[in-house]
């Protein structure tokens, strides 16, 4: 910016010697000193700041990626399971309910294993109470 060498402030140090005198120019340096030392403070003040605000920026648009990854994870994640059962994938959680215990439907046995394996339940012919009677009687 600007280039002041030695020989322009001595140049500068003599016309200040000889406009202001030798009383003078002692307060007129100590107050051009002062300035200058607050013009310096603004503007380390304001490069901090400037600064600051760089590695806000960098911070922002680093949480804006880390958002965009997480998003298209989660976009993906959601399309996979559209693509294994479509007709779930918008549905909300169901509450599910019970079995009931008619063992005559396969896969609606008392017995989960038998349902999981795929094995046929063979059908005993006695009826809901019958079962319910007996089991109050293992209970008891």
């Amino acid at each position: 910016m600007f280039d002041i060498g030695f020989w322009e402030l001595t140049v500068i140090a003599v016309i200040g010697l000889i406009v202001l005198g030798p009383e003078r120019l002692p307060v007129v340096a100590r107050t051009l000193g002062t300035w200058v030392g607050r013009a310096k403070g603004y503007v380390r003040g304001l490069t901090s700041e400037l600064e600051r605000e760089v590695n806000v920026e960098d911070l922002r648009s680093e949480v804006r990626r880390t958002r965009e990854r997480i998003e298209a994870g989660t976009r993906d994640t959601v399309d996979s399971v559209r693509k294994v059962d479509p007709r779930e994938a918008n549905r909300a959680p169901r509450h599910t309910q019970a079995p009931k215990a008619d063992a005559t439907q396969a896969g609606d046995s008392a017995n989960p294993v038998a349902d999981a394996t795929g094995e046929p339940t063979e059908p005993t012919g006695k009826s809901e109470a019958d079962t319910r009677a007996n089991d109050n009687e293992r209970n008891a």
